[in-house]
């Protein structure tokens, strides 16, 4: 009997062991799957495009990989992960007993989805993020650029890596012109474009008195009425380039962003606003702005440096070798900004920079502007500015919706 009872004991001990060794049959476990579709772009059916959750853009940052959650804060916002363990302390977080409390998203970067749709308003340091590398454009500010805008353009600029465009505007806001600029926005949103308002108030700037500054106003009153309802991934730059007069009254130019801000805030109290310092938007004066009191955490800043291009003979801008002093120049002006990011919580991009002095006598080669935009990308990347290259018409043919092919090398060194 006591063999038995041990032979039993034997084979019920073999029999757990197999249990425990056999894989586990097919299906009998839990499963993941991963979708990597994402919803495809739409605007409004008619009039300005309207917020659907369908219009997507991805973050510069999206990789094929999967996302990092712990994502490193941006330049010059502060980091609210980060901490002191005092000596000899477990480096396990303590139970929170604190209620929740809202963010504010003008200081403090927000972990959100990758692909933000322009549904929910943005918050500026995310919204700093997908401007990504983007493209001054004409669509909307000469009569050759309304006559020959379509939607290939769109289409084509995001397929090449352009991630906005900076949709520039001089005239008044008339019937014609918000019917087509309706357009361009619904076309940049279909195809993944973030679109950029930003108006040129020339008289304004030539004399900035009270009847001009209400010109500025009633502008900007029935624009923001206009896409009040439009995705949150299109924004309002206030002013293209502080010039003239201008110049030599910062104070006018605060005045007009106080009263700009709180009109627009009566109908796009979340939308991103931009303001620009005096002087064609040069970072050295960025210290002088005012913030609105209207802001309501939803401001960035916007700067400029070689607009036009680089110089061979102006010393504010030179670029001759790439020597190590005009290097410098560059390095200066992105510090300038970067510690105002840091001392206000604003974050700043670049609105324009030309490759080439296109615009005054183009005495680069192709080599010599890809040295010095190459230079340039690197050092706004690596600072995580965003920016916007002046402009379309140098790199495409609007008439023939082509790529210019000699431009190729210029453009590929920036968006590639």
């Amino acid at each position: 009997m006591q063999k038995i009872v041990s032979l039993l004991l034997a084979a019920a001990v073999f029999s757990v062991f197999l249990s425990g060794c056999l894989p586990e049959a097919p299906g009998s476990g839990s499963s993941a799957s991963f979708s990597d579709e994402r919803p495809g772009a739409a605007a409004g059916e008619s009039g300005a495009p309207q917020k659907s959750a369908e219009a997507t853009v991805s973050s510069p940052e999206e990789s094929s990989a999967a996302p990092n959650t712990q994502r490193e804060p941006e330049a010059g916002a502060p980091d609210p992960s980060s901490s002191v363990l005092p000596s000899g302390s477990s480096s396990e977080p303590e139970p929170q007993t604190e209620q929740p409390r809202e963010a504010n998203p003008q200081t403090e970067p927000q972990t959100e989805p990758e692909a933000v749709a322009g549904e929910q308003p943005i918050s500026p340091w995310t919204y700093q993020k997908l401007l990504g590398k983007g493209m001054d454009v004409d669509w909307s500010k000469t009569n050759q650029g309304r006559k020959y805008y379509n939607a290939q353009a769109a289409e084509d600029f995001a397929a090449a890596g352009v991630s906005h465009v900076r949709i520039r505007i001089a005239d008044l806001a008339s019937g014609d012109l918000l019917e087509g600029l309706d357009r361009q926005i619904a076309d940049c949103l279909e195809h993944g474009l973030l679109p950029v308002i930003a108006y040129q108030a020339d008289d304004f700037k030539n004399d900035p008195d009270e009847k001009n500054v209400q010109k500025v106003v009633d502008w900007w009153s029935k624009v923001a009425r206009r896409y009040q309802d439009t995705s949150y991934l299109l924004s309002f730059d206030l002013l293209i380039e502080a010039t003239d007069a201008l110049n030599k009254q910062p104070e006018a130019l605060n005045e007009l962003y106080e009263k700009l801000v709180t009109e627009i805030r009566k109908t796009n109290p979340e939308r991103i606003i931009m303001i620009s310092p005096r002087l064609r938007s040069d970072a050295a004066y960025l210290h002088e702005l005012e913030i609105p009191s209207a802001h309501n955490g939803y401001l960035m800043a916007e700067w400029h440096f070689y607009a036009s291009g680089p110089s061979k003979t102006n010393d504010r801008k030179l670029w001759t070798t790439g020597s190590d002093h005009e290097r410098s120049l560059i390095d200066e002006k992105i510090a300038l900004a970067l510690a105002w990011q840091k001392e206000t919580g604003i974050p700043t991009w670049v609105g324009a920079w030309m490759p080439g002095n296109y615009n005054d006598g183009n005495d680069y080669t192709i080599e010599e502007q890809v040295a010095f935009a190459s230079y340039m990308t690197r050092q706004l990347t690596a600072a995580g500015i965003p920016f916007s290259v002046n402009s379309d018409t140098k790199f495409y043919d609007r008439k023939a919706n082509e790529w210019i092919p000699e431009m190729e090398p210029v453009f590929n060194c920036i968006y590639h």
